[in-house]
């Protein structure tokens, strides 16, 4: 903090002292500072504190930090005392408390503050603070522009098709020629089947494959062909990823079918899946076989970046998304950028090309503004905030 110099040299005279700077006190009104659990003091967290921007308190209850992550609105306001520190070689003012120094916070009482745009504030603005640097805003920022795939389309069969032989009436079906897998479960159709027995024990043989299995019910088989199905899927081809919990929609498969379980396979990908609503008939091999829910795949980045903890919507719909949806974490790819997220909370339908966008600031709610002159404080402009207005 100070007059604007050149190394030690003064290089101008104001006629008029200027009203302050962001993060003074702006009245005489009761303020109130933000405590810790053990009465010790706020620090400044890995890279600093800048005074005149709000701030939040890390899970220690004592770190310091410009940034926060959704829906958490910040811990309070850094009040300029003097702490600021001259870090750079010839720098002549500074707002920047370096890390491991003490914090004074805020979080009632008038201060002064700098709008940073986009618009003027006037009385009784909607106020927001960057996530990115507790900066104050008069609208809520996008963080990042991407063009993702809500889900995953995949190439999918539902059971199999064989040859099988029971002796009359009889519960063990051999099975030849198999096409497909065979799952413990599976309901059996076709020659020589007349009460859609399930298949509840495999004795003999390839898992799933050729071989002796036990039926529910006895059955005369002369070696004809038999198809099988049940709630379990054999994903040959993804798109991009499959998670466990994800919708799955078919002609075969049920409404509000869901992915429970994988069985083998590489996580996400090409592997055996299970789900919670068996199938309704045998499907040989079927494309387009669509899986959605809790993962996004970017796959470009038109402006900012993709951040784990920002608030996410489908800008090209409108829906898919549900509301209060978060980025929650991040499977794969560089950070921030094209990879494979997870989402908060499970989107509603597949999309392919969607444009997404990510919030960076929360809306203040429990701080209100006064312009300083006339009615309005225009970006880049001083502007009192108060807790005592709202």
């Amino acid at each position: 903090m100070g007059s604007p110099l050149i190394g030690s040299f003064q290089t101008r005279v104001n006629l008029y002292n200027p009203l302050g700077v962001e993060g003074d006190f702006a009245s005489a009104n009761p303020r109130a500072t933000v405590l810790t659990t053990d009465g010790g003091a706020l620090i400044a967290g890995p890279n600093g504190v800048t005074v005149g921007q709000f701030a939040w308190i890390a899970a220690d209850g004592r770190t310091v930090s410009n940034s926060g992550q959704y829906p958490a609105l910040p811990d309070g306001f850094v009040h300029r005392d003097q702490q600021g520190l001259l870090t750079q070689y010839l720098q002549g003012a500074g707002t920047l408390i370096p890390p491991g120094f003490p914090v004074t916070l805020m979080w009632q009482g008038d201060f002064l503050d700098k709008n940073t745009g986009p618009s003027s504030i006037t009385r009784y603005s909607t106020l927001y603070a960057s996530y990115i640097d507790g900066s104050l805003q008069t609208a809520a920022a996008t963080a990042g522009s991407v063009t993702a795939t809500l889900g995953s389309t995949n190439t999918a069969s539902l059971g199999a098709t064989f040859t099988g032989t029971a002796s009359v009436a009889s519960t063990s079906l051999v099975v030849t020629a198999v096409t497909g897998l065979i799952s413990i479960g599976d309901t059996v159709s076709g020659s020589g089947i007349t009460d859609a027995p399930t298949i509840i024990a495999q004795t003999a043989g390839t898992t799933g494959a050729a071989g002796t299995y036990t039926l529910s019910k006895a059955e005369t088989c002369t070696g004809g062909t038999v198809t099988c199905f049940g709630n379990v899927v054999n994903v040959t081809a993804v798109s991009t990823y499959i998670s466990i919990g994800d919708s799955i929609t078919h002609a075969s498969y049920p409404a509000s079918n869901t992915i429970t379980g994988q069985t083998s396979g590489t996580t996400g990908s090409a592997g055996v899946y299970t789900t919670a609503v068996r199938g309704t008939a045998y499907v040989a091999s079927a494309v387009a076989v669509l899986t959605f829910g809790y993962t996004v795949a970017v796959t470009a980045v038109g402006a900012g970046s993709f951040g784990v903890g920002q608030p996410v919507v489908d800008a090209t719909t409108g829906a898919n998304i549900p509301a209060n949806t978060v980025v929650e974490s991040q499977i794969s790819g560089t950070a921030g950028s094209t990879g494979i997220y997870t989402l908060s909370n499970p989107a509603t339908a597949y999309a392919a090309g969607d444009n997404l966008t990510t919030t960076a600031s929360v809306q203040l709610t429990n701080w209100s503004a006064f312009p300083l002159e006339g009615t309005s404080s225009a970006v880049g402009e001083l502007v009192q905030i108060t807790t005592w207005g709202v």
